[in-house]
């Protein structure tokens, strides 16, 4: 519980200090991958969303690490090469969890309306066996597969920030998956939670602050002139997307809290840990053999 509150208080400073590099980061993944999927005929844009989303955690657990204590300077050759290398990791696992879900849900729903196990017999299944059939997939499906990737981000949350860490200017090194689990519990609590969160700040993130955006680079494109919205339009827009900012800097936070959580027990268990005894001179010890009693 604690670790949840210490990472709701974190939350607010991280997101203030995100707004100017979120726009930055922003602006400069559009440059770059598009000039890296005129290079590669657009087989960049296959991986640009995960690895930009990878960037964009491992700077924002950066920064909760700053604001604890963390004052190495960010080492960005590292931070774009363990976006690389957790963004593809932290894609592909997930599409292999949701074929599995998926699968799972068919396999579920076609047991639950007593049919056998064939795509034929659903399509020719009555109406109401159809319908039933994809009220159950979907809804266990989904059901599910929050719950899985809840399972997946919280297990991975101390690692990524581990390689957060290691992004720091001479900072040490940590192993891929460092940490693996740590602090399972109240982790998995909170990225359950904003699973539906981002769904709900993202709908009304998209209406009404990407939408505006968007019609106002076409009016300009086409008319040279901007539209004219209102001003209710703006405000929600600004409120939706400072939400769903502050939704990712407490996932940032609760990270990196978690983080400096693990060193920190891991500190006190190398301090428990009983010295060796020093190693006795075997020369001496030969000697003291060699006297008569």
């Amino acid at each position: 519980m604690m670790l949840i509150l210490n990472s709701l208080l974190l939350s607010i400073r991280v997101m203030l200090r995100m707004v100017v590099p979120v726009l930055v980061i922003s602006l400069a993944s559009i440059v770059v991958w598009t000039v890296l999927g005129i290079l590669t005929l657009g087989m960049a844009s296959y991986v640009s969303e995960p690895i930009t989303t990878a960037f964009f955690t491992l700077f924002g657990i950066r920064t909760a690490l700053e604001l604890k204590g963390d004052k190495r300077h960010t080492d960005y050759r590292a931070m774009a090469l363990y976006s690389v290398m957790y963004g593809l990791f932290c894609a592909a696992v997930p599409t292999i969890l949701a074929l599995v879900v998926n699968l799972s849900a068919i396999a579920f729903a076609m047991w639950q309306v007593g049919e056998p196990f064939s795509w034929t017999a659903i399509q020719d299944a009555a109406k109401s066996t159809q319908v039933a059939f994809a009220f159950i997939t979907v809804g266990s499906s989904l059901i599910v597969m929050s719950i899985v990737l809840a399972a997946f981000y919280a297990a991975m949350a101390v690692p990524v920030a581990s390689a957060a860490h290691s992004a720091g200017h001479r900072a040490p090194s940590h192993a891929f998956f460092n940490g693996f689990g740590r602090s399972f519990v109240p982790l998995f609590c909170v990225f359950f939670v904003s699973i539906f969160l981002q769904l709900y700040f993202g709908f009304f993130t998209a209406l009404y602050a990407l939408m505006p955006i968007l019609v106002s680079l076409v009016s300009i494109l086409t008319t040279q002139s901007l539209p004219n919205f209102d001003l209710e339009i703006i405000l929600r827009g600004v409120a939706a997307s400072g939400a769903l900012l502050w939704l990712y800097s407490w996932l940032w936070s609760i990270a990196a809290v978690a983080f400096l959580k693990s060193q920190d027990t891991d500190t006190e268990q190398r301090a428990q840990t009983p010295e060796a005894e020093p190693a006795k001179d075997i020369r001496a010890l030969r000697k003291s053999r060699e006297r008569p009693f």
